[in-house]
């Protein structure tokens, strides 16, 4: 059965940590490092307003992260893992072909390879460009203002956010809040 968003467009069933698509995040985020400047705090923020956007749009989150509330703002969990492992923060990773896609130096993600847009969707693509566009040319402070949101302030620091939390400072909120409850309305418990 087809679900649909607030909005009507279909999309797929709410996204738990099961639903993270490891090869999508990878190429989210050298989407986002090859066209905003390459901080990783930049990149991972506005993977954050991206996933805001996808969430308003279509009713979910573009590769299925789950979102931790760190000192510096929202982060992608595993997004953020997959970083770590290129920087030999962390041994392994979901996707350990990784280091192959992208170097870190400093703070920096740099790209080695355009990234394989036939694994984002268009609406993916969509709220990335959104995000950049709203995102690239911002400050640190104007960045961190515009991350730092309810749900960011209403999560103890380095716990998961909720997708609920997300969900509530968005203009639809109410209907995503009950999409996320009930994905899949009118079926068989």
């Amino acid at each position: 059965m087809t679900q649909h968003a607030p909005n009507g467009r279909a999309v797929a069933p709410a996204q738990s940590r099961a639903d993270f698509d490891p090869e999508k995040a990878l190429e989210a985020l050298i989407y986002v490092a090859s066209r905003v400047d390459q901080d990783m705090y930049r990149t991972l923020k506005t993977i954050y307003i991206a996933d805001k956007c996808h969430l308003e749009r279509f009713g979910s989150l573009i590769f299925g992260s789950s979102y931790l509330a760190l000192p510096f703002g929202p982060v992608p969990d595993e997004a953020y893992d997959i970083v770590k492992f290129v920087r030999g923060s962390i041994p392994s990773s979901p996707v350990e072909h990784a280091i192959e896609a992208f170097a870190m130096e400093g703070n920096n993600i740099i790209p080695r390879r355009d990234p394989d847009l036939s694994v984002l969707s268009r609406s993916d693509i969509d709220c990335l460009n959104v995000a950049i566009d709203q995102c690239q040319h911002l400050s640190f402070q104007e960045l961190k203002k515009l991350t730092h949101d309810d749900a960011y302030l209403a999560t103890p620091q380095n716990s998961r956010m909720a997708i609920e939390a997300i969900a509530a400072t968005l203009p639809n909120s109410a209907e995503l809040i009950q999409h996320l409850a009930d994905p899949h309305p009118g079926e068989a418990e």
